[in-house]
This record gives structure tokens, sequence and C-alpha cells, in this order.
């Protein structure tokens, strides 16, 4: 009842006052929990990015380390044959380039390392990259559109590579690629990237990366001055594609093949026992079976479970001991 003695003027003021108080107290809150909120995203960013440091010294280290361990296996074993000697696993740790996945304890930190055969892939590093690849178009015989289609991509690879500009019935030049943004694509030489692959049109249609973001189907192109790899392309490395397209393999033999492979990384049972002996010959008419000693080690590294990893790849070739100038990269990606 006393307030019915102040008056108006002085009630709207009082209510005034309050709504700029709680507006005040609104807005500290909003403040106070931004801050809290852009505190908490750094910490998150700042985790995040000493994490990957630490697994890339992880991944590195690592990588040097299996190179060791891959010297000290071909001094202990000289038939470095893959797929056909049974072994206890755990009784020997073998390191060989036939992909399976080894966990190494790096001073207290468990990685995961894969080791492959460098020699593996279709060889695209001359003038005529379209070669090797022509034999593919075998894998569409059942699909003429399919097969038509690998034929203008193979005929733009030939395109991209050679030193002219004249176009093949089906493939494509400079104007071409200039009229799609891609200028000043082709290159009109030898590629000096297996990548550069994945910029010819219709590349995408026939082949995918792999898990890691590789084009595995494709051989790593030696840097100026390093050796070339010449041998046979590798079973035990070579991709899905890559084996279909060798030897004509329908999707289910495909299918059977892959098992087989994926039961000697496993399990170490070998192919004669997983694979028909008809389809284990035509394999091995077309693949080798024995490691060319170029290496792709591959390490996956964290500082722990569901913490930011790093990945390295790295090709190299590896002896039974280090010489001089010391090992040399034929390819160091991280990511």
């Amino acid at each position: 009842m006393k307030d019915c003695n102040i008056p108006s003027a002085l009630k709207d003021e009082r209510g005034a006052a309050l709504i700029t108080v709680l507006c005040f107290v609104v807005l500290v809150a909003m403040v106070t929990a931004s801050a809290v909120t852009v505190s908490q995203i750094s910490n998150y960013t700042s985790r995040t990015f000493t994490d990957r440091s630490v697994s890339a010294y992880l991944a590195e280290g690592g990588a040097a380390r299996v190179q060791w361990l891959i010297m000290a296996d071909k001094k202990k074993f000289s038939s470095r044959v893959l797929g056909e000697t049974e072994y206890d696993r755990e009784a020997q740790e073998r390191f060989l380039a036939d992909g399976t996945i080894h966990k190494i304890d790096y001073y207290g930190t468990e990685i995961g390392v894969t080791i492959y055969d460098m020699a593996s892939g279709y060889d695209i590093s001359d003038d005529n990259p379209a070669k090797q690849l022509e034999i593919q178009k075998t894998s569409f015989s059942d699909n003429p559109e399919l097969q038509e289609a690998f034929s203008v991509f193979t005929d733009c690879v030939k395109d991209y590579a050679d030193k002219d500009d004249f176009l093949q019935l089906k493939g494509m030049e400079r104007s071409a690629y200039t009229a799609k943004g891609l200028y000043p694509l082709p290159r009109n030489g030898r590629m000096q990237f297996r990548e550069e692959i994945m910029l010819v049109p219709g590349f995408g249609k026939f082949f995918q990366p792999d898990s890691y973001g590789g084009i595995s189907s494709f051989r790593v192109i030696p840097p100026p001055n390093m050796q070339k790899i010449g041998q046979n392309n590798d079973f035990f490395s070579a991709s899905r594609e890559l084996i279909v397209g060798r030897c004509s393999f329908s999707s289910e033999q495909a299918d059977k093949i892959i098992e087989a492979r994926d039961r000697w990384r496993n399990e170490r049972i070998p192919l004669g026992r997983s694979l028909e002996p008809g389809l284990l010959s035509r394999l091995k008419s077309k693949f080798s079976f024995n490691e060319s000693g170029f290496f792709t080690i591959l390490v996956e590294a964290s500082p722990g479970q569901n913490r930011a990893k790093r990945i390295l790849v790295a090709s190299m070739q590896v002896g039974i001991q280090v010489v001089a100038p010391g090992t040399r990269y034929y390819e160091w990606v991280s990511y």
C-alpha cells in the first residue's frame, strides 16, 4: 500500500534501472561463457597440434627403425620369396614387403607399420605412359561402353605426355584443357609425379585412391638421377585393379585372390593352400613373388587412444647395410 504514495515517474526510473541491471548481468554472463568457450577451443586446438607434432616424430622414428628391422631380416633370411614359407609368427616376427600390419613398441607407444614393395603398379614414367594401361582394357571386354570410355582415357594420357600438339583419335590437347579451366596442362613431356595422371580427364571412372589417399595402382616415379625399379609387379603390393587388369580375372576370381592374400597376411597360410593351382599359376606368370629390394613403409602413429594421429608413407631402397650417401627417399608423404 505504501507504493501508492510513490510518484509514477519514480516508479518508471526504478523499472528502467532494473532492466539495465538485468541486461548488464546477461552481458557479463555471455562474455564469461564466450571466454570459457574460446578457452576450451584454444585448449583443444593446442592439444591437437601438439598431438600431431608428437605423432609426426613417432612416425618418422618408427619408419627409421623399420628400415633397420628390414636389414636385420634380410641378413638372417636370404630367401625373400613371399607367400610360400609357413612360419610361426609368435616365434619369429618377419619384416617382409607383403602388406602385413606390424605393431611396434616405440619407446612405450604402440605404432602400426605396414611394408609394401615399391615394384608395384603401372609404370607411367616413360614417353608412352598409356602403353601399360592398355592391358587394363581387357577387363572391360563384357562392357563395350566402358571399353570405349577407357580408350578415350588412354588417348588423353598419350596426348598428356607426348611432345607435340597433334591430337590422338579421342585425345585432348592444350585448347581442350584450357576450355576446362586446366591451363597450363597438358605437360607435353614425361610425368614427374604419378599423381599427375589424376589430372587426365576420365581417371576417376577407372581408378580410385586407396584408403590412405594414394594411387597404389601406379608405381612411384623415381626423382631425377635415382635408380628405376625394373622388376615385374609384386603381387602382395598390387591393387585389385592391377590384378584384374593383368590377368583378366572375373570379379569372383579377384575376390578369392584378395581373400587368399589376406589369409597370408593375417594367418600366414601359404597361397598354395588357399588358391586353386590354376589361379596361382596365372598369378605367378604375371606377377613377381620375390622382393625387389625397394620398399614403401607406411606408418600410423598416435600418442594414445582417441588422440590426433599422423600417417607417414616413405619409399626407399633397403639393402643389408647402409651405404653412402645414406638412405635416399623416392617418396616422403606425411599427412
